[in-house]
């Protein structure tokens, strides 16, 4: 199918939606994002795919697997796309074309070293998971005329990997949300709706708090940041080659505060985020583990726009 360079049309949600879910699948990558900024090194990855459509309800009344989703299949087909990476033809016959709301294609960035840029490969998956749920929803609905809505799809996609980064205990993760999505010609593509990264669990120590106690002896607080853009390749490019630096940044400026609020020290870091690294729009959760005896943590979370700091 053409790349298509129209606005694309996304198809209204029916109101009935099910889900297929894959859950922490476990897709060793040839080769990925790596914390000591070594190329073409292996890593761990963990996936977690949810395909909205709509629906499994003939399936379910006629207990018939033929009228839904093979998820072996769809494992099976992620699997073997996952031992190319990143050596990805442009065109698999089994994929159909990503694009964002302009119609324009997201191919990713040439300044970006082959292999880091996970995004690109969460949206390879996603369009081989929702071509998938369009050829099959083709299929069920020559078997059963109307048993489901064949222009409608959505599929999340959930990429982690836990040894990204030397100062995030959590590492790092992608999420993106692709729908099936139509130009004037009706050439089918999957359009990205939703795009980020997190970086999870920033460990740092610094004195925080306004009791006497808590201002004698660093305590560990635990950082967490979300940056979102808006499916183009410009704000991905400057946020895969700044992720690693601003991590550490965050990590070593957090170290030398001595705030009394968490309040203030997560719009500080919000302004590290936007400001010195240029990101337009962070969400930033901060936490202390020792702040209370019987609760895991207990902290505060923004979200800041660069904007906001003027």
């Amino acid at each position: 199918m053409g790349e298509c360079r129209t606005i694309i049309q996304i198809p209204p949600a029916p109101e009935l939606v099910d889900h297929i879910c894959l859950r922490s699948v476990q897709l060793p990558l040839p080769s990925g994002p790596d914390a000591w900024h070594r190329s073409g090194r292996r890593q761990p990855c963990t996936m977690s795919l949810k395909l909205s459509w709509s629906s499994v309800s003939s399936s379910a009344q006629e207990d018939e697997v033929a009228l839904s989703l093979d998820y072996g299949k769809l494992y099976q087909l992620i699997e073997e796309l996952v031992q190319e990476w990143p050596n990805l033809r442009e065109r698999l016959e089994n994929q159909i074309p990503v694009v964002n709301l302009h119609g324009q294609p997201v191919h990713g960035s040439l300044h970006i070293e082959r292999g880091q840029d996970i995004s690109l490969l969460a949206g390879k998956i996603a369009s081989l998971a929702l071509a998938y749920l369009h050829e099959s929803s083709l299929v069920i609905n020559g078997l059963r005329p109307g048993a489901v809505q064949q222009n409608f799809g959505q599929c999340e996609v959930r990429l982690h990997l836990p040894k990204a980064l030397l100062r995030a205990e959590g590492g790092l993760l992608h999420r993106s949300l692709h729908a099936l999505g139509y130009n004037r010609a009706d050439a089918v593509a999957a359009a990205v709706m939703e795009d980020g990264f997190q970086i999870q669990n920033i460990r740092c120590h610094c004195i925080i708090g306004v009791n006497a106690h808590e201002r004698l002896q660093k305590q560990a607080v635990v950082v967490s940041l979300e940056i979102k853009g808006r499916a183009d390749d410009h704000w991905r490019e400057k946020f895969l080659n700044t992720y690693q630096e601003m991590t550490r940044v965050v990590a070593e400026e957090v170290d030398k505060t001595t705030f009394k609020s968490v309040e203030a020290l997560v719009v500080f870091i919000a302004r590290l985020v936007t400001v010195d690294f240029g990101n337009e729009l962070v969400t930033v959760r901060a936490e202390k583990p020792n702040a209370l005896a019987f609760a895991e943590g207990t902290g505060v979370e923004i979200t800041r726009s660069r904007e906001f700091f003027g």
